[in-house]
């Protein structure tokens, strides 16, 4: 009977580290798919950023040039724009910094999800808008054309 525990505990030591082993897979996978989300979130936030900048900007030379002081007309909207990207990129940030500091500590802290606020799943401002208030870039013309039978030469 001995040699029969002697076996079942070598099973059970086997299971219990193959288990440990899987679990901590999971946990780098999905902190991983975290640290990418909120990666991604930051890019696309800064592009927001950059895309009022540029239309602030276009809106600002063209006054400039024509002499005009009119504002733009959707300047308070791309304000919020930027203000509200900034806020999601400081949180996201800081969300980041959390996850990177937690993947360095060598215990590994248990935290109960209900706790967490995972900013990545609705932190995006861009499709709170009715319309875009970016300037749509004017499409582009049309290559022309070369007839079948004509060739470069070299």
């Amino acid at each position: 009977m001995a040699i029969l525990d002697t076996v079942k505990n070598g099973f059970v030591t086997a299971v219990d580290t193959v288990s440990a082993v899987t679990q901590t897979i999971i946990e780098r996978n999905r902190l991983n798919a975290q640290l990418n989300r909120l990666r991604a979130l930051m890019k696309n936030e800064c592009e927001m950023i950059n895309r009022a900048y540029i239309t602030l900007g276009k809106k600002y030379y063209e006054n400039k040039l024509n002499n005009k002081s009119d504002a733009c007309e959707n300047e308070q909207e791309l304000f919020e724009i930027i203000r509200n990207s900034k806020e999601n990129m400081r949180r996201a940030r800081e969300r980041y910094r959390q996850l990177i500091d937690a993947q360095n500590v060598d215990v590994v802290k248990t935290y109960d999800i209900a706790d967490l606020e995972d900013i990545t799943v609705a932190c995006s401002n861009e499709d709170e808008y009715e319309a875009s208030p970016f300037e749509q870039p004017a499409p582009a013309a049309p290559a022309p054309e070369t007839e079948v039978g004509e060739a470069d030469s070299f």
